[in-house]
């Protein structure tokens, strides 16, 4: 077994030698024990392994679960939440409110549109042949 074959073998199975396959597992063992370089692999590998062990360990903040526990089990919800669900006409407040904010936005951007004039904001509540008429006599009095 060569250097590389040795390095895919540990890359692919891991530093246990039950893993490996059993066709090169005993090749495998004895130049893990024979050669300078298996044994390098080998604890350079075994040495990855444990980095990667002892990362997986994450630290929890001070009381969190027994704080995350405790608000479940006295269903307690945040003051923010008990504000908007305790009446009934909050939620209703709350819902029409996007729609207050788009009337209102709509009305102030309608005053900033210079283009449009009385006769084409009345449009849709007169007959085209009126709107023409005025259309008309507006231009010829500019």
């Amino acid at each position: 077994m060569t250097a590389d074959e040795f390095a895919d073998l540990l890359d692919c199975y891991g530093t246990d030698s039950v893993a490996w396959p059993s066709s090169l597992r005993n090749e495998a063992v004895r130049y893990a024990q024979v050669s300078d370089e298996g044994r390098r692999l080998l604890a350079k590998s075994i040495a990855f392994d444990a980095m990667l062990a002892d990362s997986t360990h994450v630290p929890v903040a001070f009381r969190l679960r027994a704080r995350i526990l405790e608000r479940i089990a006295t269903n307690e919800s945040p003051a923010w939440w008990s504000w908007i669900t305790q009446s009934m006409w909050r939620p209703a407040l709350l819902a029409i409110l996007p729609l207050v904010l788009g009337f209102v936005i709509g009305d102030m951007t309608s005053e900033l549109d210079g283009d449009s004039t009385d006769a084409s904001m009345f449009l849709a509540f007169t007959d085209l042949e009126n709107f023409v008429e005025l259309n008309e006599s507006t231009a010829t009095d500019d």
